[in-house]
């Protein structure tokens, strides 16, 4: 008895000390209610998991992550950079204003203007075009990715990558140690034999180090970056592997997005590149080599603002130029994202537009990778859907690009999603683009794909039975914890 009376002491103890911790973490309401439903009705299950991934500190990750911003934003003013590329906004209308002193606030890099965006809409396509940039690299190389598979396209890149490292050009490659982990520990020996350099992001062994002092071992970074020269640059959605390329059967055709830069703007994803880099490695990219003043000549007419995002800022700056863009909408906002989990901000801002008569249209995947969170994100579609949003579900295969475009006055391409991983938990990387040029093009791809889509109605919500509803309720509970 005696024993059984300190196992309960002990167990509401913890339990308390628990629920205090969560009551006083800054976190959203809906995430702490998450933990504790988790914890009260999962007891050893749900602790564990909140010890894994449950707190909210980012102290020692955020303590490299910060060190390495002010050690690259003093290159960024020893090499002139943020004076060369900025822009002044006084000749904008008054939303564009808004949106890029918003942005300036909140990412690390001005905007700049005269760039040009190419739109790269699969997998073989943004393939076919980076491969053909790195071959024309001349100094170096950066890449990076959150998945790097051990098959085909994986190997390609290596090779690649190696010959590239042979001629001379110095190359990096940074991959997320989770995203990442299917790679065997000397899949880069050859680049590395060959002079290049690669590293992984928050290693596993270093985050269970971590485990003791209760910081959370999920903060990945899920940027895709690829930088040539200092004068070309990719980001987006896509990563390396052949399910990108329309070859796992599981998910058959994968449609995704991404795009290539030229212009002022790559210098800031070279930055990024450069933090992460220095995060991972303590290796400083301080050379003018990596920073080239940007060439006295007009690459296009694309107004970019690239916004850095992760877990180490006080705001998540993806969903704050979201939330903005959405709320100075006037005519549409189309949006497509493979995990749409909104935030109360962004359901917010979709419903208000909506409601004041904007095309508010979401694209989600009919198919997804995820049960949970396909289950998650249906239980917001009746209150869209009652508000005026148009959901439409994508059946031929798995929509993967993460992209919005509103009215024809701005567009973004990047590896955010719209859930709370993607905005509080991952590092991530976004291109906003005040182009009509290109957010013509990105209505045009959404276009496409809606020929490939089935609108989602009000009647197909009426007709969800009582189960499925319950198993979208209890997903939506712990769409915190996604």
């Amino acid at each position: 008895m005696l024993e059984l009376a300190l196992a309960i002491a002990l167990a509401v103890g913890h339990l308390a000390v628990v629920i205090w911790v969560l009551l006083t973490e800054k976190r959203q309401p809906t995430a702490t209610l998450a933990w504790l439903q988790a914890i009260l009705f999962l007891p050893i299950v749900g602790f564990l998991l909140y010890l894994l991934i449950g707190t909210t500190k980012a102290k020692r990750i955020a303590a490299r992550t910060t060190r390495a911003h002010d050690h690259v934003e003093a290159l960024v003013h020893k090499y002139g950079l943020r004076e060369q590329s900025t822009c002044e906004t006084e000749n904008f209308e008054p939303r564009q204003q808004a949106l890029l002193k918003l942005g300036d606030r909140l990412a690390s890099m001005p905007a700049t203007h005269s760039n040009h965006a190419e739109i790269l809409v699969d997998g073989r396509e943004t393939y076919a075009s980076a491969a053909a940039s790195i071959d024309t690299a001349t100094d170096h190389v950066h890449v990076q990715f959150y998945i790097v598979q051990p098959d085909q396209t994986g190997v390609a890149l290596r090779d690649l990558l190696v010959r590239k490292a042979r001629q001379g050009v110095q190359v990096r490659v940074l991959v997320d140690a989770v995203g990442s982990m299917s790679l065997p520990a000397d899949f880069w020996k050859p680049l590395e034999d060959a002079g290049g350099l690669a590293a992984r992001f928050n290693p596993i062994v270093r985050s269970l180090n971590r485990f003791r002092r209760h910081e959370r071992i999920d903060f990945r970074n899920h940027r895709k970056i690829v930088v040539v020269d200092g004068r070309i640059a990719f980001t987006g959605g896509i990563n390396v592997g052949r399910e990108y390329l329309g070859l796992d059967p599981a998910m058959g055709n994968w449609r995704d997005t991404h795009a290539r830069l030229t212009g002022p703007a790559v210098i800031g994803l070279q930055r990024t590149f450069a933090e992460d880099w220095y995060a991972s490695t303590d290796e400083l990219l301080d050379d003018v080599r990596y920073f080239p003043a940007p060439e006295p000549r007009h690459y296009g007419k694309a107004l970019v603002q690239v916004i850095d995002s992760g877990p180490d800022r006080k705001w998540s700056p993806i969903e704050h130029i979201y939330t903005q863009a959405i709320a100075l909408s006037e005519e549409a906002v189309w949006i497509t994202s493979p995990y749409f989990i909104p935030s109360q901000s962004i359901e917010s801002a979709l419903v208000a537009a909506a409601l004041r008569g904007v095309d508010v249209r979401v694209l989600v995947p009919e198919k997804s990778d995820s049960r949970v969170v396909t289950l998650a994100s249906s239980s917001w579609y009746r209150d869209l859907i009652e508000a005026g949003v148009r959901i439409f579900r994508y059946q031929s295969g798995f929509v993967h690009a993460k992209t919005m475009v509103v009215d024809r006055w701005v567009g973004t391409i990047g590896s955010a999603n719209l859930d709370t991983r993607s905005f509080d938990l991952n590092f991530e990387l976004g291109i906003f683009l005040q182009d009509s040029e290109f957010t013509d093009q990105l209505r045009a791809q959404f276009e496409a794909d809606l020929l490939h889509a089935r609108e989602w109605t009000i009647e197909d919500e009426r007709a969800v039975g009582l189960g499925l509803r319950i198993l979208r309720a209890l997903a939506r509970l712990m769409s915190p914890l996604l």
